[in-house]
């Protein structure tokens, strides 16, 4: 049987509550992570995916041309992505995360894991893996959808050990799924 309206509805208000709320819980503390998390969001992408166009990130991730600009620059200029000419087409160029840019990113990932076990200081572990569980189906069906690869190794993770990664998944990828940034304008900067 199909889901229903009135299911569809409180999906989309659950979905938009939890977005909200992960804007907040990913905010911390002025100074305490050098990256926003759509420059987070973009090395994530990149250590799962392996060296890509800018114009393949940014229908990849809904980033608009000017705001993922941007984010490049800044990430390039601190030394966590590098760009070099594609082989392909000489003209093009082909944007990497570098070593520095992995370990930035491992870093974030090792400090949101400690923030989040502390939150969920109340579950055990089954309650954790039925909601990653849930999590992945629903990224799943929307990136079916969408027609679209999962371009990190979460699905991965998230089965058993021995399903092989999504195509184009690199060793050590990670799950992605917020594109925000530390502050509201920002946000709508980023967007564009």
């Amino acid at each position: 049987m199909p889901v229903s309206h009135d299911t569809a509805v409180e999906l989309v208000r659950d979905l938009l509550e939890l977005q909200r709320v992960m804007k907040r819980v990913t905010k911390t503390e002025p100074g305490q992570r050098p990256l926003n998390p759509t420059a987070v969001a973009l090395l994530y992408y990149l250590d799962g995916t392996g060296p890509r166009r800018a114009t393949a990130m940014a229908s990849d991730t809904g980033l608009g041309p000017s705001g993922l600009s941007r984010q490049l620059a800044g990430l390039e200029e601190a030394g966590l992505v590098e760009r070099t000419p594609d082989p392909v087409d000489g003209r093009a160029a082909l944007v990497a995360i570098t070593e520095r840019g992995r370990a930035e990113v491992q870093a974030v990932v090792e400090h949101d894991a400690q923030r989040l076990a502390a939150r969920l200081e109340g579950w055990d572990e089954a309650q954790a893996r039925a909601s990653r569980t849930a999590i992945n189906e629903i990224a799943t069906v929307f990136l079916d959808s969408l027609g679209v690869e999962r371009t990190t190794s979460c699905a991965r993770r998230a089965g058993s050990a021995d399903r092989p990664p999504a195509a184009g998944t690199a060793p050590g990828g990670t799950d992605d799924s917020t594109n925000d940034s530390t502050n509201d304008s920002t946000d709508r900067e980023n967007e564009e």
